[in-house]
Parts: C-alpha cells; structure tokens; sequence
C-alpha cells in the first residue's frame, strides 16, 4: 500500500510542478505568436498525432502481461515483440503521414497556404517526435508492471521541464514555430534515452532463446488482446481531433484556439486524477476475487469522490475570476467553456477505477462501448446544435459526451462488480454539515466583495478548510477505503 501511495503522489507532484510551466506557456503563446497562429500551433499538434493510430493498444495489453507473469522468458519474449510490431506498423504510418502532409494539413484540417508555411516543418518534428515517444512508451510500462511507477513520473517530469520550458523560451526569443518543432523532438529524444536505461537497470537483460519460434504465437497473443483495446484507444483518440475538425469547418480557426485552452487545462484535471488512480492497474490485475476487486475500486470511487466536491466548488468559483489573470483579454466563451467541460470531465473520472478493471479483464471489448458513447454524443449534438448555438453547441456536446460514458461505467460497474457499500461509523454527516457551513460563508463573502485577487484567496482559503476538516475527520476512512 506505501508503494501505491508512493506512485499516486508521485504522479500528482509531477502534474502539478508541469502543469504550471503548462499554464505559463498559453499566454505566452497566444501574446507572441497571435490567436490564429495558436489555432493552427493546436491543430498541427494534433495532426503530428495521427501517427499514434498504430498504437493497437500494444503497451497496455504488455503491461497486463508482464503483471501476471513477472520477471521470465515469456515477459523478455513479450517486450521484444511488442517492439517489433509497433516498429512494423509505425514507421510506414509515420513516412506516409509526411509524405502527405500537405494534403493533411491545408485539405482535411483547412489551414491556409501561409499558415502552412509557417507549420510544415514544425509538422514534421511532431510527427518524429511522437514516433520517439511511442517506442519509450514500451520501456515505461517495463517500470509500470514492477509498480516503479514514480520512476516514469520522475522521466516525465524530466520531459515536462524540457518540452515546455524550452517551447517558452524559444517563443519568448522570438524563434518561428520550426525551432518550436526542434525542441519538441529533443525533448522526445532525452526522455527515450533516460526510459531505456532504466528499464534496463530494473529489468535486466532479456533472454532471447527460442525467440524466432514463438514470434507468431507471441504476435497473436497480444494482438487478441490489444485490437479491442486498440478501438478503444482510436475511438478515445478521434474525440479531440474529431471536435477541432468540427469547429474548425463548421465555425472557424480562431475558435479551436479557444477550444485548445479549455482542453488544456481539462487535460490537466484528467491527467492528475489519472495519475493518482493508475498504481491501481498492476495491483487490478493481480487480483483475482471479484468482492476484493469490487471493495478496491468503490474505495477508490469514495475517496475521489470526497475529495472532488470541494475541489469543483473552487474551481467553479475561482475561474471566471483567474482565466482573465491568466490570459489577458480572455473572451467570456472561453471561460464558460473552460468551467463546464473541465466539470464535466473531472465527475466523468469517477469512471477511472472500473475502467482499469475492464482493461485487466476479458471484458475489454465494454471500453470500446464506453469511448464509442463518448464520441457519438459528442459529434450528434454538435452537429444538432452549431447552427443555432454556434460554439455554446461544442461545449454542451463535450459535457453530455463524458456524461453519457460515465452513466454506461455506471451501469456496466453494477453488472460486473456490484456495489460495495463504504464503511461508515454513522457522523461523517458532521463533517458535511460543517463542509456545507464553510462553504455557505465563503460564497456569501465572495458576493461582497469585488477584487479578483482577493476573491481568489478567500475561495481557496475557504476550499483549505473545507479539505482540512474532511481529511482530519475521516483519514481513517480514506485508510480503509484504499486498503
């Protein structure tokens, strides 16, 4: 349980010290480089994604493995082969998706011929980048299955700083968007080689014999596994991009540079619940009683759940007040945008822990239900509604989308797990009452004054001791809830 711990926290301290240069980098961006050349910075960005489509869910399916058959033959077997087949797959994919990169970038994402002049090579880098990060991938779920977790956090961390500290700094000095390409690949390149050398150290060498005769098997093992993971994974892919397609044909560049600062920071939100939650995979597929894993998991549900409703009261609060600090000049769209989707999606990781179970068991085929209900609902409503709500129309289709899928986890939880009840002693309804009381008297200051600056600290002050008083009064609920 300290290891578990010790991964969680250190997934959330890696976060939270990135998400600030994150947080930096966007006004910078969109002060030095302008809003529309920040559009077409996103889109490109995604379209250097295209390349991770050969991703069959390979890691994910060699994490599960190596979990169960620990450190042997069949594990080295198991590594080396999902090396060759994302190698097979990757570099053709990543070769056609520069070869047609002009088709691409100006025919299926609508960017014109300027703009694509000014991102062409910085295209190029993303897409030899995400190809480095693809690979490293393999040696960080090395680290994963021997619960070394807080090692890839740490390598992450080491590629947080260069990625985005060098991206502020290179737009700061006024450097053009190929340079921004440059040290996105570079970023890539040191975290590749600090992965391998770990995974090495941890792992050992790898037993090659009898390699050449158990390819095929080993192939198929994996991809049985990984194809519905895989579906999962494009259909989870294809929602962002999917969405920028849309309102950029529908509405317009400058607006998927709105939608870009709304997901950056929901993007922050999931990654951190994420982080805390993901120790859990290895310790899922391990176990093999279902009540266990059911008490597991509504543990974990609890204890996010305890924790989230201060939090989205604070947010709620707070970011209409700190986005026009953040970003000077920021539109009121965005903001509206930035507070409903990341809500939505911070209730929807309520789902993370099931999720994790689905992917450990033989009922992965469910996740590829889940992210098909997230992307339907999300492209029906949009389509329903842009001419009548414009961009209002994107942010209602992203919140219905991650709550449709929440109600599926639900749903799909109840069938194969049930629900195990949290032990209560019977008072935790004080500690609500005098959560509700703090924030009762927070809320009815804030109507009272009118500075931003001090609006903000009195709303976290307030969230600080609504947080103190639930982890004073129930930290041996969050022991027995995780244990």
């Amino acid at each position: 349980m300290k290891l578990t711990y010790k991964n969680s926290l250190s997934g959330i301290g890696q976060l939270v010290l990135t998400g600030v240069l994150t947080f930096i980098s966007i006004p910078v961006f969109i002060r030095v480089l302008g809003e529309e050349a920040y559009g077409a910075f996103s889109i490109v960005t995604l379209a250097g994604n295209l390349n991770l489509l050969a991703n069959l869910g390979l890691n994910t399916a060699l994490l599960r493995f190596l979990s169960e058959q620990g450190k042997s033959r069949e594990s080295d077997h198991d590594i080396v082969v999902t090396l060759g087949i994302l190698l097979t797959i990757m570099l053709p994919l990543s070769a056609l998706a520069i070869s047609q990169q002009a088709f691409i970038l100006k025919q299926l994402l609508g960017l014109s011929d300027t703009l694509y002049e000014q991102v062409r090579y910085l295209y190029q880098f993303v897409i030899a980048a995400n190809l480095v990060l693809l690979l490293g991938q393999t040696f960080t779920t090395v680290l994963d299955a021997q619960e070394q977790i807080y090692r890839t956090n740490f390598f992450q961390f080491v590629y947080s700083i260069l990625y985005w500290g060098g991206l502020i700094t290179v737009v700061s000095l006024g450097y053009d968007l190929t340079m921004v390409g440059l040290v996105i690949l570079t970023a890539a390149l040191i975290w590749f080689g600090l992965v391998c050398v770990a995974a090495y150290r941890s792992w050992g060498t790898l037993d090659l014999q009898e390699l050449s005769g158990n390819v095929r098997r080993l192939a198929r093992k994996q991809l049985a596994f990984s194809m519905n993971l895989y579906a999962a994974g494009l259909l989870n892919i294809l929602f962002e991009p999917m969405t920028k397609i849309l309102v950029s044909r529908l509405i317009g560049v400058r607006e998927v540079g709105y939608l870009e600062i709304a997901y950056r920071v929901r993007a922050q939100l999931w990654t951190l619940a994420n982080k805390a939650v993901y120790p859990l995979c290895p310790r899922i597929a391990r176990q093999s009683d279902t009540r266990s894993v059911s008490q597991l998991v509504t543990g974990y549900q609890a204890s996010m759940l305890v924790l989230l409703v201060p939090f989205l009261g604070l947010f709620a609060v707070v970011m209409p007040d700190l986005m026009p600090i953040w970003i000077s000049g920021i539109s009121p769209i965005v903001i509206v945008a930035t507070v409903a989707i990341c809500v939505a999606h911070t209730v929807g990781t309520l789902a993370l822990p099931f999720y994790y179970y689905l992917l450990s068991r033989q009922h992965v085929r469910k996740t590829v239900w889940l992210q098909l209900t997230n992307v339907v609902i999300n492209g029906l409503v949009i389509l329903l509604t842009y001419s009548t709500m414009g961009f209002y129309g994107i942010i209602l289709a992203n919140v219905l989308a991650i709550l449709g899928s929440l109600s599926l986890s639900l749903i799909y939880q109840h069938r194969y797990l049930g629900w195990s009840r949290a032990d209560s002693d019977g008072s935790n309804w004080i500690v609500w009452l005098g959560v509700a009381l703090v924030a009762g008297l927070t809320f009815t200051a804030l109507q009272r004054i009118d500075m931003p600056q001090v609006r903000i600290g009195l709303a976290i002050g307030g969230a600080l001791l609504a947080y103190s008083l639930l982890l004073i009064r129930l930290r041996h609920r969050f022991k027995v809830w995780l244990s």
